[in-house]
């Protein structure tokens, strides 16, 4: 399957079910194609029962959906794939017309390695545009733009 981008609209309650990372995770491997909850267990390493339960929760709030059902040994198999792999939660109070902030964010699991290319990359995109910003003499609207780095607790992954 293509990996693209594919945006969804969420309220409140989805933007919960979606914060762990975790369950961002189990989003983004059943974006790339469906799969069964002991598939996306053995993929992560995690118990069957576990996930499981988290598909369960993001199956309900409407993120995954069952692409299909198969039968395998009496046992019937539920198939699973995620609707959107970005999410945009919805305001329902906001203007249409008049969007004052965009908001991008996630949460990863990074090694300290990892941490350190992603804030390398980070500079050096800011660099991209600021670089932009001075030599292309463009009309532009000016915005404040940060990126940050909060170490979750071990409980909130699981």
């Amino acid at each position: 399957m293509d990996i693209k981008e594919k945006w969804m609209e969420i309220n409140l309650e989805q933007q919960k079910l979606i914060s762990s990372p975790l369950r961002v995770k189990i989003i983004y491997l059943l974006h790339e194609h469906a799969m069964t909850a002991k598939q996306v267990a053995d993929e992560l390493g995690k118990t069957a029962g576990s996930i499981h339960y988290h598909i369960q929760q993001l199956y309900n709030g409407g993120i995954l959906e069952i692409k299909e059902t198969r039968e395998n040994k009496g046992i019937i198999e539920k198939y699973y794939q995620a609707k959107a792999t970005h999410f945009r939660l919805k305001d329902p109070l906001a203007p249409k017309h008049e969007i004052k902030t965009r908001k991008r964010g996630t949460s990863l699991s990074l090694s300290e390695i990892e941490l350190k290319e992603f804030e390398a990359e980070w500079d050096q995109l800011v660099l991209k545009y600021l670089k932009k910003s001075v030599h292309d003499h463009i009309e532009r609207a000016s915005y404040q733009v940060s990126c940050q780095f909060e170490v979750l607790d071990e409980e909130e992954e699981n």
